[in-house]
């Protein structure tokens, strides 16, 4: 985010993680800044009389309201504008009993999480690979804001978990397509628990299920859980969203190559750790099996 005429567009700024970054991108006069949400009024902590800034409704689960969001910052930057920095933050948490969720509910949160940064990130790449100067690419750099979710699987969460895994495996498939001449990199990043406005509009809750109330079933466990690591805040491990905010911007700022998956968080290293070292051993136990007694084949 070193030249003058740096343009970072960013999803979901309304509130978190979006918010902080957006604030963060405003306060630095070097920078222009594209920021989004469903409701451009959600922004209004962002001055009006900045020609450096620009609001922009974006709903990520329409085409055409993607499409129009990048028309509408080319005409406000001009034809020959930059775009050098995207960070596809849009979404919410779907979380209760998948036996309970409609299909409305499901279908809506994985055209949000997934399809949505998908949306964003294809039409950033088309502005990106045609970004040259004489004849080297000016290139970019995409983060799409996975979490911890997108690593593990917990109870009650498995919509939501299906958005995030898919925007990762997505995200690495598509890293791979890349010209390595074009400059294009991407990074998702997966905190784990940020201090969010996940209990406001960010949050959406599946009706309960019958079936699932009894204290002692895992979902319900993992509830109460999180709502004693909420009022611990900070002691649990939480991060506030300034912090992650301010890691994205030293990623994208550094001039060092970027890493395609960064866990931020103490707790989202070591349960991710845990994870990958606990599959191992399962990989191992089923060793036999997967190689079909045909060992070495």
């Amino acid at each position: 985010m070193n030249p003058v005429n740096t343009k970072p567009y960013i999803t979901g700024c309304s509130s978190g993680i979006g918010r902080a970054l957006a604030e963060l991108i405003a306060n630095k006069p070097s920078h222009h800044l594209i920021a989004t949400a469903r409701k451009v009024p959600d922004l209004s902590y962002l001055p009006d009389d900045n020609p450096n800034i620009l609001k922009v409704a974006l709903d990520v689960t329409s085409v055409d309201s993607v499409k129009n969001a990048f028309t509408a910052a080319k005409e406000h930057f001009g034809d020959n504008w930059h775009l050098d920095v995207v960070v596809n933050n849009a979404g919410y948490s779907l979380s209760g009993d998948t036996e309970g969720a409609t299909e409305e509910e499901s279908h809506l949160e994985i055209e949000t999480l997934f399809f949505g940064t998908a949306r964003v990130t294809m039409k950033a790449v088309e502005v990106m690979r045609q970004d040259k100067v004489g004849e080297e690419w000016r290139g970019g750099v995409v983060f799409n804001v996975s979490s911890l979710a997108g690593l593990v699987g917990l109870a009650g969460h498995a919509y939501y978990h299906a958005g995030k895994h898919a925007v990762e495996g997505w995200t690495e498939s598509v890293a791979r397509e890349m010209s390595p001449d074009w400059n294009i990199n991407f990074c998702i990043i997966e905190p784990s628990g940020v201090r969010t406005n996940f209990e406001g509009h960010s949050k959406a809750a599946i009706t309960p299920h019958p079936a699932y109330a009894d204290p002692s079933m895992p979902a319900r466990k993992l509830e109460s859980y999180v709502k004693m690591g909420m009022k611990a805040g900070a002691a649990a491990g939480m991060m506030e969203p300034k912090q992650v905010a301010e890691t994205i911007y030293k990623i994208a700022a550094r001039g060092e190559k970027v890493p395609l998956r960064l866990p931020l968080g103490k707790v989202a290293w070591m349960m991710g750790k845990g994870k990958f070292e606990g599959l191992l051993r399962e990989w191992e136990e089923v060793k036999e099996i997967s190689f079909m007694g045909k060992e070495g084949s």
